[in-house]
């Protein structure tokens, strides 16, 4: 009996030393959605790197992306948050004498509708749905998110599917035209973290990106896997994951190597930085 009381004694206190922040991965999500009226401002800044060798049309390519987020639960299981989104890519291709960058600025509006819960119930499970727009770009996100929650350890895995819509521009015979394309990315989310301390936890992180097109179908499948590392002090939290791109499961012409360095890079690292109100 004492056992007993001391074990739910430390799951209560792990749950409420997270219960206001619904991440403790940089990039698989878990089921947690904040309580009514709890705030919380993120800041998430994601290096990619590496986007040359060789089957790669870079000589050099990196991409620099950032989110600042405001997030608020609203009770009854559901919470919102606001995002402002930059993307910033530096490149040089095999055609350029010179580096050359993009700029991207967009919003973004996500939706948590928690199901169960990973600590109460068998497993935890969650609906999200984002959307996000800029200046010529939209895509909706739809997420599919599972958790289970011990008193020191955690596995989440997410199910995600995006529809992306944007304006390219195109010159043929001295002919300059805009049009819209559309792909469907499905992506795959798996992380595992044990706690030596509620507000310290080491892991793994790893990713399955597919990218998926009107014209071409199947294009892409790479995997991603690295450590994963969270730590919380008081009100402040970080996530923190490096990812390495590990296999090309699906070669085709455009990407016939072990890597994908056409669409992906070879490194990956993500943090996120936050504030519980």
């Amino acid at each position: 009996m004492k056992k007993i009381l001391i074990t739910i004694l430390a799951t209560f206190a792990f749950a409420s030393s997270v219960k206001s922040q619904d991440r403790l991965f940089a990039y698989t999500y878990q089921s947690n959605v904040l309580n009514k009226g709890d705030f919380d401002l993120e800041f998430q800044n994601e290096l990619r790197t590496g986007k040359s060798g060789d089957y790669s049309p870079y000589v050099f390519g990196r991409h620099l992306d950032q989110r600042l987020e405001f997030e608020v639960g609203l009770g009854h299981r559901i919470q919102t948050s606001f995002y402002l989104n930059s993307e910033l890519f530096n490149y040089g291709d095999t055609s350029s004498i010179s580096l050359k960058q993009e700029l991207k600025i967009s919003f973004s509006n996500e939706w948590k509708w928690k199901i169960s819960d990973p600590m109460a119930d068998a497993v935890g499970f969650t609906m999200y749905e984002e959307l996000e727009f800029g200046g010529n770009n939209f895509e909706l996100e739809t997420k599919l998110i599972f958790d289970k929650r011990w008193q020191k350890d955690l596995l989440a895995f997410n199910i995600v599917g995006k529809y992306e819509v944007e304006r390219e521009i195109s010159r043929t015979d001295n002919i300059t035209k805009a049009t819209w394309t559309n792909n469907s990315p499905i992506e795959f989310n798996l992380g595992y973290m044990h706690f030596f301390k509620p507000e310290i936890g080491v892991g793994i992180e790893a990713r399955n990106n597919n990218l998926i097109t009107k014209e071409d179908g199947w294009v892409n499948s790479v995997v991603f896997a690295g450590p994963a590392f969270h730590a919380s002090i008081d009100k402040f939290f970080i996530n923190l994951t490096a990812l390495p791109q590990l296999i090309n499961l699906h070669k085709t012409d455009a990407a016939p190597g072990s890597l994908d360095l056409n669409n992906f890079e070879q490194l990956e690292f993500r943090i996120v930085v936050g504030y519980s109100f």
